[in-house]
């Protein structure tokens, strides 16, 4: 009988110890899962959308640099600048073909694919504010005038 009793009493306590813990999650953070708890913040890539990782096969009718990077901000948040703040450089290099090598692409992160896809002789520029991006020609790779 007595063995009994302590069996029960350590029942109960380890009932009632068990619900008393359950609502202890942090403030911060939202209980998923009987040992499992998310953060109540907003991750990396919704703060700076240009970390957001994707990956890419482009579709056969996007065929050049301009249709690509278009195709991987439509759905980023952000856009490219109208063409009237584009350089020429930055045009000309819109209408080239889009390597065979690029059309499988990522995973990556959205800045690093950009930057990818407008090649080693531009460097990205971003408007956080309007969200919009636009590539900037390095000094090295300026056409000096003759």
């Amino acid at each position: 009988m007595r063995h009994l009793l302590s069996l029960k009493t350590f029942a109960i306590l380890s009932l009632l110890c068990a619900i008393s813990t359950t609502g202890l999650a942090h403030p911060s953070q939202t209980a998923t899962g009987r040992y499992i708890s998310v953060d109540n913040t907003a991750t990396t890539a919704q703060k700076d959308l240009l970390s957001q990782t994707i990956q890419v096969r482009f579709p056969q009718e996007v065929q050049t640099i301009g249709e690509a990077l278009n195709y991987i901000l439509r759905y980023s948040g952000y856009r490219l600048v109208d063409a009237s703040k584009q350089s020429a450089e930055l045009k000309n290099s819109l209408t080239k073909p889009l390597p065979l090598v690029d059309r499988n692409f990522g995973p990556m992160s959205l800045k690093e694919a950009l930057t990818t896809l407008a090649g080693p002789a531009f460097s990205l520029v971003h408007d956080p504010l309007d969200r919009e991006v636009n590539f900037k020609v390095k000094p090295n790779f300026l056409k000096k005038a003759k």
